[in-house]
This record gives C-alpha cells, structure tokens and sequence, in this order.
C-alpha cells in the first residue's frame, strides 16, 4: 500500500483524534495505531519478514505483518488488510493477543504508537505467499527458540517491534 494514505492519530488513550501523513506523525512525534501479527502454523513455529532495503530497518527480520491503522480504520480491519498486503494471506481467524504503548526513535522519526498484536495459527501452509515486493523481501519459518537466539546474537537484524513482541508475549 502507497504510504501517502493517512493514518489514524489518537490521544494518550488511544481516543481517535485526527489524521495525518506518516512523515508528519513521525516528524511531530504524534501518538498512532499500529497492527502487529504473528502467524504460526501448528507445529509451533513462527513465520517472520524480512522488510526490503528501502524500508526503515532494512534487511531486518519483522512480526509476520505490520503496519499502521489508516484513519477511520479500526485495528481488527488493519490487520486482516496488512497480512493481505504484505505477505498475501487472508484469513477471518485473528485473535487478539494484546496491547500494548511504546515510544521511541528510529533515525529522526519520534514514535508513539499504541500497538495491537494479532495471532493465527494456520493449519494448511501457502506453497507461495505473494510478497509486497517494495515492503518483504523474503520470509522464513522460525522456532521461538531461533527467534530468542537471533535477537540476542544479532540485534542489530531485527526490528524493535519484533522483540517487543516476543519479550512482551513469548517469554
């Protein structure tokens, strides 16, 4: 998805407030939503991304989707649309597995973001996922224990969403 649309801005209660452009939410440090999902498959293992060159946090292994909630989006619809976009799977089977407040910074950008983590489990796995080219350069099935062991040896190859997630819901 063009990353000109806008995004919900909400208050320090997650109250919707306005919309604005992602460089100005950045920019001005203002409070957003963002959708993060972990999709499993039922022997337990866990399917990231790793974002495309051009993203911030290039070449770093990711939640299996995220992204930020579009305004007038709730965080359900997000998700669903997220993990359609980036990496082509859809499903009605979501479950909401917390949510959680972070602020920090990435290069210049300031964030605050309410996050929203969404989990499935998928029985039967796509052969071939259609990848959002400009956004996942690849993906890769991972234990918890490989994911643990990646953010320890190597912080520096994962973004700070994935291992908010699995600090905060994989402990």
């Amino acid at each position: 998805m063009a990353k000109t649309n806008l995004i919900q801005i909400v208050d320090e209660n997650d109250n919707p407030l306005r919309a604005a452009t992602m460089p100005e939410t950045h920019a001005k440090g203002l409070i957003h939503r963002v959708v993060r999902i972990m999709v499993e498959d039922s022997q337990g293992r866990i399917l990231l991304q790793k974002r495309a060159p051009n993203m911030s946090w290039p070449n770093c292994w990711d939640n299996s989707a995220a992204g930020h909630v579009d305004a007038g989006e709730d965080y359900l619809t997000a998700a669903r649309r997220e993990l359609f976009e980036e990496i082509g799977i859809k499903t009605d089977k979501l479950d909401e597995i917390g949510k959680y407040y972070t602020q920090g910074k990435y290069q210049s950008q300031i964030h605050k973001r309410f996050n929203n983590l969404y989990k499935v489990v998928l029985t039967a796995i796509p052969q071939q996922m259609a990848l959002q080219k400009e956004e996942v350069a690849s993906v890769k099935w991972f234990s918890l224990k490989d994911i643990k062991k990646l953010i320890k040896d190597k912080p520096d190859k994962v973004t700070d969403g994935l291992r908010d997630v699995i600090e905060r819901f994989y402990t």
